[in-house]
């Protein structure tokens, strides 16, 4: 094949997880800040898992050395929960020589279940001497004579994917698929109004997805609720901090805020009077933690304050501008991805909400910023966010080794 690069990598082929990203790599002059960021939080996602690995960067996909076995797949585990990942691929790491990639191909189909097989390549060293497609022919051919496998290149069993660099290659036949999205820190910090029910927390890791940092807020009733939604809560956070890298939760005491809207709004406008005063209070939040937005578990018309007036009349006391990822999705869809994060065993345990405390049976569906103005006339609100904020229980929430499951 000719005289190539040197290589730092030895003639025995290496186990290698080889992180792919998708949305990232499409990014202009400040791509490398984005790859730089993905790449500090895999190597700090793994580091909470225990594992202190080198997280190497090339050829715009990250590299972490890896023996099968439980320490792969705990590797994997921790990589597609992190935003920013398109997918994970176990691999074998060796030169960019079409006799090792070869040997390569049947030593990782040993290991890997009886089926139909095809080959995809891909060079993005150009000067290599095969196309991308001679070389899926070479591989393959190979494949079908010492590994005894049939080929199939319209619905293949196992795809076989070659990649080969200037220095090295990677050949894989399994793909993970991750969350996708942009790395936590890529936008800005905001809010997530966590409740501990199904809702929130999946609009919650929506936004950080999308490469927000969020501070979680719950506006919390003791007498009412008690001490089992912190739990869960925290055990909530557990989940979403491996996304998160670790998730702030600030625990609002809400209890004489209801009181004093009980006491002064009639039974029918008070979940609309209780959520206006919980974004009274978060815009105190948001100045002290330099947020820019508040994220919420709304999906339209799912209950009566989530109708389009009642929406309008909640949010007219916001001061920044209120997210809310799941206004078109259904509770089907909601509750299939709070399953797929890993959030929907601990929502659906057992709690008291606070917003249902002493509430009509037959709320208002269709209300004004008007109407509620005139109706919380009477309430001192600076003297109810004083109070709320005078007692902020604020906690720090690292990723749960628990959740992983490897």
């Amino acid at each position: 094949m000719g005289a190539r690069a040197v290589f730092t990598i030895p003639p025995k082929p290496m186990r290698s997880i080889v992180i792919h990203y998708a949305e990232v790599g499409l990014k202009g002059g400040n791509r490398h800040q984005f790859e730089r960021r993905l790449q500090d939080r895999v190597r700090q996602g793994l580091k909470s898992a225990g594992l202190e690995r080198k997280v190497s960067h090339r050829d715009r996909r990250l590299v972490v050395q890896a023996e099968p076995g439980a320490e792969q797949a705990r590797i994997i585990a921790v990589a597609t929960r992190i935003p920013g990942v398109a997918h994970v691929m176990p691999a074998m790491r060796t030169e960019p020589e079409l006799e090792a990639l070869k040997a390569a191909a049947v030593t990782l189909l040993a290991d890997a279940p009886a089926g139909t097989f095809k080959v995809e390549s891909r060079r993005s060293d150009k000067s290599f001497p095969l196309t991308s497609i001679q070389v899926s022919q070479a591989v393959g051919s190979h494949i079908a004579d010492h590994a005894h496998r049939v080929a199939d290149v319209h619905t293949p069993d196992i795809t076989v994917r070659v990649h080969i660099g200037p220095r090295e290659a990677f050949i894989s036949a399994h793909r993970i698929p991750g969350p996708g999205g942009l790395p936590v820190g890529s936008a800005t910090h905001m809010l997530g109004m966590l409740s501990g029910g199904l809702d929130s927390p999946v609009a919650i890791w929506k936004m950080l997805r999308r490469g927000a940092t969020v501070t979680g807020v719950h506006f919390h009733n003791r007498t009412m609720q008690g001490h089992a939604v912190i739990e869960k809560l925290e055990d909530i956070a557990g989940v979403l901090a491996w996304s998160a890298g670790k998730l702030q939760l600030l625990i609002v005491p809400f209890e004489p805020c209801q009181r004093a809207i009980v006491g002064l709004v009639p039974p029918a406008y008070r979940m609309i009077v209780y959520r206006r005063a919980m974004f009274r209070i978060a815009s105190r939040l948001a100045r002290q933690e330099y947020a820019l937005g508040y994220i919420t578990g709304d999906s339209l018309g799912q209950v009566a304050s989530q109708t389009p007036e009642n929406i309008h009349t909640i949010r007219a006391v916001a001061d920044l501008p209120v997210y809310a990822p799941l206004i078109g999705d259904d509770k089907v869809e909601i509750v299939e991805l709070a399953r797929r994060i890993g959030t929907y065993d601990i929502s659906i345990r057992p709690h008291d909400d606070c917003c249902s405390f002493m509430i009509s049976s037959n709320p208002a569906t269709k209300t004004t910023p008007e109407q509620m103005d005139e109706i919380e006339a009477g309430l001192d609100w600076d003297a109810l966010i004083d109070e709320a904020l005078e007692r902020v229980d604020r906690r720090v929430i690292e990723p749960d080794p628990a959740v992983l499951g490897a």
